[in-house]
């Protein structure tokens, strides 16, 4: 009997997650990180995002974001996020507009890479702890960060 629940408790579960990442999807919502650079910055952002399922598993979206720090920033990032294993996600994004203090900046100003999880909360909410690499073509940070997103 114990078997069985469990087994019905893990299809359920799946079925949850493949729902929620299906080709057509829509989902828009906000994240935060806190991160730290190799030149010992501290950094903390918070972001507006939009994703876009093209197919299963695949999503193409992008970010509005504020970065609080040594300086204060703004950016525009188009990403690409990859599920595999479910629920496990890895994501790449590119800074291809940023405002520093008083500098502007068009084109690639920094990639920034990461993995983290999927976590519905029903059919339409979902919660996304993740895991950044952030700023690879310039001064490596590591970010720490809380996504949540609304389906649309």
């Amino acid at each position: 009997m114990k078997k069985l629940m469990l087994s019905m408790l893990v299809a359920f579960g799946m079925s949850i997650s493949a729902n929620a990442q299906s080709s057509g999807d829509l989902f828009a919502g906000g994240a935060s990180n806190l991160g730290v650079t190799i030149t010992p910055d501290f950094n903390l952002n918070a972001s507006v995002n939009a994703d876009y399922f093209i197919m299963d598993g695949l999503s193409v979206g992008g970010n509005v974001g504020l970065g609080i720090g040594s300086v204060t920033s703004i950016s525009l990032a188009p990403s690409v996020r990859y599920f595999f294993m479910d629920d496990i996600f890895a994501m790449v994004s590119a800074d291809v507009l940023s405002i520093v203090g008083d500098n502007t900046s068009a084109g690639l100003n920094s990639l920034n890479a990461g993995v983290g999880y999927w976590y519905a909360l029903g059919e339409n909410v979902i919660v996304a702890p993740m895991l950044n690499l952030s700023d690879i073509t310039n001064s490596l940070g590591i970010n720490l960060g809380m996504g949540i997103s609304v389906k649309l």
